[in-house]
């Protein structure tokens, strides 16, 4: 070869190397973003959408399923929840461990390139069947955890499946799983939170004959500030959980002083006393860790005045100063033996008349408006 010759050569091939690179690099940005993606995601069904769109992108394919299975006691398999490609008919669904080619991958931690996938010994129509007329599959495990299942893409757009599909595949579905598992641990804890509030906010109506239905409305009426607040899914639930559980503290204090339609002056100190014990009792909790400042703050007054801290301003926790607004309103607002009965625009008029000294003056506005548009939206006590 002429040293002409032998330079065009290794021109071309540097070429095809950057061009290799380049595209080397697109795809790795693209499986960073798309896991970063998923890890932020605190829902499943989310999560599983993501994973599905990011496999069949990565891999230039027509359509794609994502599947996680539950093992029953007897070694089978039920299909939990599924996303993409025929996802509806699959939940709830019952299968023997050797009776689909997502289940082989799944149990045994292996990916799979698959060409003509009818062909395969495990291949289910049920369970491996997707739209696309150009054969060939591509499959991955998703095993973190608690979880597993398995993620597949049919269809190349053009030639066939190759080992670099299946590799990237394989470990988009390994950071999947751990985003998968992350949501569904959150959402268990979100269940948990659900109950368990349901639970003490139950017992605390049954102690606080004056008050049924206050805890959820207050809730409602924070949930209607944080929402126009524009506030994060999970600052919002934490304002949520903390308003459910704002006075659960008064489950300690003498059940007489509850129940009492006058309040001594000893009494309103006994009282005043449920936003520490509050704290005392969600403590050892430890998912209910943010939720303790917001619900020890909520008796705080904007200037100062209030307890247990006199806490002034800004020093008071903004979703301690939406739920102060939301308790007093709910109380002014309703038929107690414990104060003036207001009807709720007189409620939003005492709200605006304490605004910069009880109460957040910016956020006053906020809820008035909100009210006079969603008022009648909020659910019934």
């Amino acid at each position: 070869m002429t040293e002409a010759g032998e330079r065009s050569r290794l021109v071309r091939e540097n070429r095809e190397l950057l061009t290799q690179l380049q595209e080397s690099n697109r795809l790795l940005k693209a499986l960073h973003d798309v896991a970063a993606g998923i890890a932020g995601e605190a829902h499943v069904d989310r999560v599983l959408d993501k994973l599905m769109i990011a496999a069949r992108i990565l891999c230039h394919a027509e359509a794609g399923r994502v599947i996680l299975f539950e093992r029953t006691p007897g070694d089978d398999l039920v299909v939990t929840t599924a996303a993409g490609a025929g996802a509806d008919a699959l939940r709830g669904a019952r299968l023997h461990p050797d009776e689909s080619i997502a289940a082989l991958v799944a149990l045994d931690n292996q990916p799979l390139v698959v060409p003509r996938p009818t062909e395969h010994p495990r291949y289910s129509n049920r369970f491996d069947e997707m739209p696309p007329e150009r054969p060939g599959l591509v499959c991955a495990p998703l095993r973190h955890g608690s979880i597993l299942g398995a993620v597949s893409v049919a269809g190349p757009e053009e030639g066939e499946f190759g080992a670099e599909d299946r590799d990237l595949l394989a470990i988009l579905a390994r950071q999947a799983a751990v985003g998968i598992d992350n949501a569904v641990n959150h959402e268990r804890s979100l269940n948990f939170f659900t109950h368990i509030s349901d639970i003490f906010v139950s017992l605390l109506e049954h102690m606080d004959i004056f008050y049924p239905g206050h805890s959820r409305s207050v809730a409602a009426l924070a949930d209607m500030v944080t929402r126009k607040l524009g506030m994060s899914d999970d600052e919002r639930r934490n304002v949520h959980f903390a308003a459910l559980l704002h006075d659960i503290g008064k489950v300690l204090v003498d059940p007489a002083v509850l129940k009492a339609e006058r309040i001594t002056e000893a009494g309103r100190r006994s009282m005043q006393d449920h936003a520490a014990l509050g704290m005392q009792i969600l403590k050892p909790i430890s998912l209910w860790s943010e939720l303790l400042p917001l619900i020890h703050a909520h008796h705080e007054r904007w200037d100062g005045k209030g307890y247990p801290r006199g806490l002034r301003g800004d020093e008071i926790p903004l979703g301690a100063r939406v739920i102060a607004i939301a308790d007093a309103f709910d109380a002014m607002t309703r038929a107690t033996p414990h104060g003036k009965h207001r009807s709720p625009e007189q409620g939003l008029t005492e709200l605006e008349a304490w605004s910069g000294s009880q109460f957040d003056p910016t956020l006053v506005p906020v809820f008035v408006s909100e009210y006079r548009q969603r008022g009648h939206q909020l659910p019934p006590e």
